[in-house]
């Protein structure tokens, strides 16, 4: 067997986790606790960043990430892009290695904002 090494991005974006601690009943972090750890350099996608106009101006970006293998992200998380943009995780984070093999590409998932806020609406 081929045991292939994971593919690194030395030329990727290093990207910040920000990690809510404590949170009240409505799932938001209680008195500002919050930790913070980045990941990558990571492969950023960047799938959509359209406008919709029919109740105002409203933004969508969306982006596909792999980070390299390990990478500490959860689904609750949020993503700081080096240049100050917020982003939440939409949908899963997975790191699905091949069956045969056992090879994986990295940790991926999708990162989104939209709307004034720059937050998408869950």
């Amino acid at each position: 067997m081929v045991n292939y090494p994971t593919p690194t991005y030395p030329g990727g974006t290093m990207l910040t986790v920000i990690r809510g601690v404590a949170r009240n009943w409505e799932g938001d972090p209680v008195n500002g606790s919050t930790a913070e750890h980045q990941i990558g350099p990571c492969d950023i996608k960047w799938h959509t960043d359209t406008e919709d106009s029919s109740k105002g101006e409203f933004v969508t970006v969306t982006a596909r990430v792999t980070a390299p293998h390990g990478s500490d992200i959860l689904d609750s998380d949020r993503i700081r892009h080096p240049d100050g943009r917020e982003f939440v995780i939409d949908g899963q984070v997975r790191e699905t290695p091949n069956p045969f093999t056992g090879w994986t590409t990295g940790v991926r998932f999708t990162i989104a904002k939209d709307g004034t806020s720059g937050v998408r609406q869950r």
